[in-house]
């Protein structure tokens, strides 16, 4: 007869965790969570960063359009800091401040606006003798190839022109600035 052989049976290999596994097991995930949840955090942040500089650039863009579509020889009177020599009558300009949607000024700016359109002056006046170097002065303005001490707010051929954004934002205040020359060709 045939005997059915029998072999021993082994221990289980599976047991259960342990307390201080489970402990060890809890923590490994909090901080896999924790830093999961900081670089969806940092890239949002950085995504509103680069959207508000974004809008900033575009605004300083479109507002240096505006005044290229500006007759040349009005755009010192019309964006100058002095409002009582806009071409149409006193206070008529736009002026140098300009809103821009979507950014917030700083909290210390005390005409409320983001923006500002910026031009040589020394006293509200246009001098090409002043030193001015982010505009490039001193500098022949009207072409008449002297750098003088009189007003030429009336008679340039080419105007500097800085446009200028400051903002705030949830990592602070930020600042753009763009510059460029607008020339009067013909008159």
């Amino acid at each position: 007869m045939l005997r059915r052989r029998t072999l021993p049976t082994e221990p289980s290999r599976t047991r259960g965790m342990t307390l201080l596994e489970v402990t060890i097991s809890i923590a490994v995930m909090t901080i896999a969570m924790a830093m999961f949840s900081s670089v969806i955090t940092t890239t949002t942040r950085i995504g509103t960063e680069k959207r508000l500089a974004s809008v900033a650039s575009h605004a300083a863009r479109s507002q240096l359009e505006r005044l290229r579509c500006q007759p040349f020889g009005q755009v010192w009177r019309l964006y100058n800091e002095s409002g009582a020599d806009d071409p149409a009558g006193a206070g008529t300009g736009p002026g140098p401040h300009f809103e821009v949607p979507g950014l917030v000024p700083l909290p210390t700016d005390a005409d409320g606006f983001v923006g500002r359109v910026i031009l040589p002056h020394s006293e509200k006046l246009l001098l090409e003798s002043v030193l001015d170097e982010p505009f490039g002065l001193p500098r022949d303005l009207n072409g008449d190839t002297l750098i003088d001490d009189l007003n030429h707010a009336l008679d340039y051929a080419i105007l500097p022109v800085m446009v200028e954004l400051e903002w705030q934002t949830p990592l602070g205040p930020r600042r753009l600035e763009m510059h460029t020359m607008l020339a009067g060709y013909g008159g």
